[in-house]
Parts: structure tokens; sequence; C-alpha cells
């Protein structure tokens, strides 16, 4: 037994002195590496669906590169990242389930055996990062794309609370809306239930409302003949930048949402619903003079103030999108836009039904993963999203690891102590003559 204990000595401070050796040349970065290559007769501990999972893993070096590199093989095998404490499959069930569900309840259904924290969801998804809309696609060749007359696109937004934090820590954290944008484009609809065909989703929360109409345009422009299509309707409520679209898409025209037109009908007429009718029929035919004079009417019947504001909001809203009605009422290809449906279940669902307060890079994270499940992204998806990841973290690391390793901690010194050149060479002699200029 003495002999062990004296051989694993031995070869540990062997090892250690060959260590510090490194860091004295400067083929090594900082102490921090040395610390890792004390721990490595340590147990590795590792959380699954079935509980903590503990073994034992041996630290090899390899002899065959002029830089030695060390890594433990069990976790090279079965694919286990250096400081990784939960089983991959448990990961991707944390970001599943916080698609529909708070951190901590995602934390606590993926996990009965072993507690995890909504901290620890939120780094999964964090690890995760920024989605990509079109994470989903498969890009077809020119021959392959596919010919349709119509398209059309659907765009309405989701208002979500964001949580700023003041320089003052005595003063409570306040929070300001942020819109989160919404579009999809689709084929139309089909059978009974209006289901819409092929529907393609976008999400996120875009400060420059081109950079989102570039993905979408992009993304039609991979899948679809340009060239065949006629028109694409672009329906929405009128935003700008909704509107931002026609200008970034070519061949589009304009619809305005009915359930945002709706809307306004009834707040026009909220004091005389009798003349709804008329307002609605002068909409439908896209009869502006109808519309005018019944208008005028509405006005004449207002009794103070507060309804004349009101008539007054809703005809310039109605007047301002008057393109998008006339585009409805008088071409046959147009269709109904759901968009408020869809941000309800798409978005507003998981992220603003509830009290909820964001950071905004969490908030264009969960609405890019939300999009991510409503354009079929399943598990199997998500691993391979994990594993690019990986990929980029890998060649990251190897790519500093080649710059680093040009780098020295210490000038080359100069001959001006003779005496360092005889005698045996360690590593106090070599910190010594890295002074010595």
């Amino acid at each position: 037994m003495d002999n062990i204990i004296q051989d694993f000595a031995e070869n540990f401070i062997r090892h250690i002195e060959k260590y510090v050796d490194n860091l004295f040349e400067g083929e090594k970065k900082d102490i921090s590496e040395l610390i890792e290559i004390m721990q490595h007769d340590m147990d590795k501990t590792l959380i699954t669906h079935f509980g903590e999972i503990k073994y034992q893993r041996t630290y090899y070096a390899s002899k065959n590169t002029e830089d030695t590199d060390y890594t433990y093989l069990v976790d090279d095998i079965f694919g286990i990242e250096r400081y990784q404490r939960l089983d991959k499959g448990l990961e991707l069930d944390l970001v599943e389930k916080a698609e529909e569900y708070s951190y901590q309840k995602a934390a606590d259904m993926a996990s009965k055996v072993v507690p995890l924290s909504k901290q620890t969801t939120l780094n999964k998804i964090k690890k995760l990062g920024k989605i990509d809309n079109r994470a989903t696609d498969k890009k077809l060749e020119d021959e392959e794309k596919k010919k349709v007359k119509y398209l059309y696109i659907e765009a309405d937004e989701d208002h979500i609370s964001i949580q700023k934090k003041n320089r003052d820590e005595d003063e409570k954290d306040k929070s300001e809306n942020k819109v989160t944008k919404l579009v999809y484009v689709h084929e139309g609809r089909q059978g009974a239930r209006n289901k819409l065909k092929n529907v393609k989703f976008f999400s996120g929360i875009y400060n420059k409302s081109e950079d989102l109409w570039e993905e979408v345009l992009s993304y039609i422009d991979d899948i679809y003949d340009m060239d065949y299509i006629e028109t694409i309707f672009l329906a929405g409520d009128g935003a700008n930048w909704i509107k931002t679209g026609l200008k970034e898409i070519q061949k589009t025209k304009y619809v305005l949402d009915r359930y945002h037109l709706n809307k306004y009908v009834i707040m026009a007429t909220g004091h005389c619903p009798k003349k709804r009718s008329n307002l609605w029929l002068g909409l439908n035919q896209a009869d502006y003079k109808l519309v005018r004079l019944t208008f005028k009417s509405i006005s004449e019947k207002a009794e103070n103030g507060e309804q004349k504001e009101r008539i007054k909001e809703a005809r310039n809203y109605i007047y301002s999108n008057w393109a998008g009605i006339e585009n409805y009422a008088n071409d046959p290809n147009t269709e109904g836009c759901s968009a408020e449906g869809h941000v309800s279940h798409v978005l507003a669902s998981r992220m603003s039904s509830r009290p909820l307060s964001w950071s905004e890079d969490g908030a264009d994270r969960m609405a890019r993963l939300r999009v991510f499940k409503y354009n079929g992204g399943k598990k199997d998806d998500l691993f391979k999203l994990y594993e690019h990841k990986e990929k980029e973290k890998r060649i990251k690391m190897r790519t500093e690891k080649m710059i680093d390793h040009r780098k020295t901690l210490f000038p080359v010194a100069k001959e001006t102590v003779p005496a360092l050149r005889k005698g045996k060479v360690n590593g106090l002699q070599r910190a010594i003559k890295s002074l010595a200029f």
C-alpha cells in the first residue's frame, strides 16, 4: 500500500512540476487550468431523469501533440461536456416544457427526483441561444420551388412587460412595454376549420422592422417561385411596422384586418348602434361616399366631447387604412385575417396573458422558441441545435488555443547572465532567466 501511495505522489508531483514549468514558459495561460488538473481524480455527478449518477473517471494526457492536451475519455465517448451537470435529454425536456410553462414549473415537471431551480431552466434556454426562425426549414433547389399564384402574409404584435433595472439600488425595478412581432406566411385556408395551408411563423423582438421583413422575403424567395406569384396579400391592423412589409416585399397588396376594423366600427357607433349596419354596408362595398355620410350622421348624434373624440379616432383609422378596405372588398382572392388569434395562441398564452416581466433577450428567445414549436420543431431538432452550438464552441476554443499558443507570458531573456546557460534546467531557473534582461 505504501508503495502505491508513494508512486501516486511521485507521479502527481511530477505532473504538477511539469505544468508549473509550462506556466513559467508561457505555454499555459493561468493558474485556473492547474486547479482544474488537480481536481481530475474527483467524482463526476450527472443529473438524469432517474436521479443523480456518480462515476469516477481518469484524466488522460495526449503525448502525440507538441502542446499536451488533457481529457476525460469516458466523457468524450458519451458526449459529456467538461462542466455539464445535467443529462442532455433532461436539458431538452426543460427547454420543451419551458415553451408552455413557467421556468420553475418546467423544472419541477422535468425532474421529479432531483429538485431543480428556475435558474437552471433559464440557463439551458440561454445555452440554446437565439433560435433562427428558419431553423426547421428545408431549402429547395430552383427546380423544386413551389408555384402558387397567391400567397398570404398576416402580421400582428404582442405587448409584453420588459423589466428595466435602475442604477439606484434603493429604487424598485421599473418595467416598460415592448412589442413582440409575429408574422406568418401561408398558401390560403383549407378544410371546414379553415386551417392554414403550409404556414410558416416568424417572431422576435426587432428594433428594425426591415430586419424581420428581410427574413420573410428570404424565406419566400427560397421556397416559392417569385416569378410565378401574381399577388402576395399582406394583412394586418395598419401598424407602421406592418406597412413596411409593403416596401420590402414585391407584389404585395395590403388588406386591413377585419378584427381591428370591427373594433373601430363599434367605437364609432357606441352611442348610436342603429347606424352600425350602414357603416358596415359602406365598408363592405368600399363605398367611400356612404362611409363619409354615415360618419357625418354619427357625429351629429354625439352628445359630448368624449363621444366626438371616439368618432374622430375611428374615422381617422378607417380613412388612413382605406386602401386595405378597398382591396378586401374588390379583390376576390383576398382572405380573412386571423392574426389576433394566432398572437394569442403562439405568444400571449405564454408571454403576456399572465403578469410576467421579461428581460429583452429573454423575451426574444422565448418568442423564437414558441415559433420553433409552431413551425414543427421537435426534440430531435432541438438536439441538432444543441450539437451545432457545441460544435461552434469547440471550434472557437481550438482557435483561441492556437492563438494563445503563440503568446508567452514573459519576453525572451537577454543573455546578460551567462551562468544561466549552465546547470540543471528547472522551473526556478526559468523564472530567474525570464527576469534577466
